[in-house]
């Protein structure tokens, strides 16, 4: 007896959308949960969510074409705007990260663990870096979805995204001491995005590697 979770190709390419559009959705509502609640500061989170959400809607439409093997051009305009608008995104959580490692390098959080804020900080700063090459690489391989090495190498990626959210996804959630610790509408609104985050990236990872050859999906358009 064949088991539910043994996917075909075409499935694991309708659930990977799926996903990508889930993780979009939620990207936004935890936009609105954050202005909603409008705690000191938020508008820094603010700003990450919004360009988060900016990026992804146009990368999901583009990874779309790519799991479906359908070549982008170079001089489509979404590509063109996705690679204008991603730098700016990785370049915003760089510097927000490079803040909070000098908050705590002049002592802003001496009460802190600072075994967790060190994994907390290196999390973070690879979760950055991680993004920046999955941009990169997907935007190259949408051009051409034949490239096996390319689509394998964009797999891998999405295996370290995977593990990086899970473990940024951990430390949101527990306190790291000397912090207040997320209240329990916190704990809901970050946890449910962060779940939506990592199946997404598994999904995706299960897709990339169907490879162009398997059956084109049916558009919903």
């Amino acid at each position: 007896m064949k088991s539910p979770f043994n996917l075909s190709d075409v499935q694991a390419i309708r659930l990977a959308a799926g996903g990508l559009w889930a993780r979009l959705i939620s990207v936004v509502a935890l936009g609105v949960f954050v202005a909603v609640r409008a705690e000191p500061g938020f508008w820094l989170s603010l700003i990450d969510l919004m360009l988060s959400a900016a990026t992804l809607a146009l990368w999901v439409p583009l990874m779309r074409e790519l799991l479906q093997g359908r070549p982008v051009l170079l001089t489509d305009p979404r590509r063109r705007a996705l690679g204008s608008l991603y730098p700016w995104l990785v370049a915003y959580e760089g510097a927000l990260w490079f803040l909070w490692l000098l908050n705590v390098l002049l002592g802003g959080l001496p009460e802190a663990n600072p075994v967790a804020v060190t994994a907390l900080l290196t999390a973070w700063g690879a979760s950055v870096a991680v993004n920046l090459l999955v941009y990169l690489f997907s935007l190259r391989v949408m051009v051409n979805p034949a490239d096996a090495t390319g689509r394998g190498q964009l797999a891998d990626l999405f295996d370290l995204a995977a593990a990086l959210a899970v473990a940024s996804l951990v430390m949101t959630l527990v306190p790291l001491g000397g912090t207040p610790p997320p209240t329990r509408a916190e704990q809901w609104a970050y946890g449910l995005a962060g779940v939506v985050e990592v199946a997404s990236w598994l999904l995706l990872r299960r897709a990339v590697r169907a490879g162009k050859t398997a059956p084109e999906a049916p558009s919903s358009d």
